[in-house]
């Protein structure tokens, strides 16, 4: 995978637009990553270092090689998150556990019906 299309896909990742993270990056405008995101231009060293010092969960390895995974490990000590990430990742999390508290309570009424059934049928 081409260095332009590993940071479309992170921008996508970060679920920024690509007018923020140029501004991440100390950019006024949006020019120079979009260029670089349509293949007109690579990279410099100067904004792969801007990239990952505004970004430190990034894996450098990925970024410049495609080698390993997008971001670096979560219990590796130089994997910062931000508290912004973390909210979102802890209500995604939130939303996966209702959807199966209600899966869970959905099966549940159904088996007390079923029991509640197979008692009257019993009885009779």
């Amino acid at each position: 995978m081409s260095i332009h299309l590993r940071l479309q896909e992170l921008i996508d990742k970060l679920d920024v637009s690509v007018l923020e993270f140029a501004r991440q990056l100390g950019e006024h405008r949006g020019e120079k990553v979009y260029h670089i995101l349509h293949g007109r231009l690579k990279p410099r060293y100067d904004t792969l270092e801007k990239i990952l010092v505004a970004y430190p969960q990034v894996n450098g390895d990925w970024l410049l090689r495609g080698e390993g995974m997008m971001f670096k490990t979560m219990n590796s000590p130089s994997a910062a998150i931000t508290t912004e990430e973390r909210l979102r990742n802890v209500e995604f999390l939130l939303f996966q556990l209702n959807e199966r508290m209600a899966l869970l309570q959905q099966t549940n009424d159904l088996l007390v019906a079923e029991i509640k059934l197979l008692k009257q049928q019993q009885d009779n």
